[in-house]
């Protein structure tokens, strides 16, 4: 919320958009099919111009189908690939789980040497989506899938998993888990003594693992991000937001909303279709992305990621 208030501050100092200021709506998705009642509200009572959201995979492949019937331009962070083709009023401003899941598995099966891996994975749109991309390319290299588990969003008890996964020989495992459960399951990794490498997908990326003290030597996937220090500094000068603890998501949430007031800016109006075909023609530089522009199923062109590793509580790259 912070980034996209920081960005709507930014444009309303400038005289806001086409002589009208931003008005951020803000409702909370819970990282849940519940974004679907909240985006129901936005859509219908709050009679929102466009939607920025929902960050969770998990709230957006409900309620994107509302915003995509609606004709109301969104982008959104969600990275499950399915998740821009429910319709053309649908983009993205972060990598799909289609580049992510593959260069996971290319790193593990390259670069870590591991021929053998296990997967453990949230069970909801993110969790799906990035294990069967990974799946399939890690097989398509020739490495085997020793053992494949999914877990509730909530589940907060991994020993059983843990346990087979120790039995099934493999010689790394990787967990595409949500930071609560990634965070349980890193504790019982520890303390059953599972003696192999762990990596993350990139919701590992926040704060609350690395200083967990469970994290140490955890690699994790994160989509190339830019996070200028001004940046930060500007998050905490809004009221409220002083002690605000940062993830990749404030930067991607900064670049929808420069992105989405761009497009509107260009397209004169508020009409929906005007807004829809100015985001295709979208080309600028953004935040955390070098440059923004849509191919035709509404996902960035070009996108990277890296590798960082978890050494004495500090991230660095791999």
């Amino acid at each position: 919320m912070a980034a996209v208030t920081l960005a709507a501050n930014e444009i309303n100092s400038k005289g806001g958009i086409n002589g009208r200021r931003v008005e951020i709506i803000a409702e909370d998705d819970q990282c849940s099919s519940k974004g679907v009642a909240a985006l129901q509200k936005l859509i219908n009572v709050d009679n929102v111009d466009a939607v920025l959201g929902p960050l969770c995979s998990a709230a957006a492949g409900p309620a994107l189908p509302l915003a995509q019937n609606s004709d109301v331009p969104t982008i959104i962070i969600g990275s499950a690939p399915h998740l821009t083709a429910i319709g053309d009023y649908i983009f993205r401003v972060y990598p799909s789980d289609a580049f992510q899941g593959k260069v996971a598995a290319e790193f593990m099966y390259k670069t870590l040497g591991k021929k053998k891996v296990a997967i453990i994975y949230v069970q909801n749109d993110w969790g799906q989506g990035i294990k069967e991309v990974f799946e399939k390319r890690f097989k398509e290299l020739g490495g085997q899938v020793t053992y494949v588990a999914a877990k509730g969003q909530d589940s907060k008890d991994y020993k059983t998993e843990i346990t087979k996964v120790k039995d099934s020989g493999a010689e790394a495992v990787y967990t595409p888990l949500y930071p609560g459960g990634g965070l349980a399951a890193l504790k019982q990794i520890k303390e059953l003594d599972l003696g192999i490498n762990v990596v993350g997908g990139d919701a590992f990326s926040g704060d609350e693992i690395p200083k967990s003290g469970y994290g140490e030597g955890v690699i994790y996937t994160q989509a190339k991000t830019n996070m200028p220090d001004d940046f930060r500094n500007k998050l905490r000068e809004i009221p409220g937001y002083s002690g605000l603890e940062l993830n990749i998501g404030g930067p991607y949430y900064y670049d929808a909303a420069m992105t989405m007031f761009d497009a509107i800016q260009r397209a004169g109006s508020t009409d929906p279709i005007a807004i829809k075909n100015a985001l295709r023609q979208t080309s600028r530089k953004g935040l955390a992305t070098d440059l923004i522009e849509f191919d035709q199923q509404g996902d960035l062109k070009a996108a990277e990621f890296e590798f960082k590793v978890i050494k004495n509580g500090e991230v660095v790259s791999y």
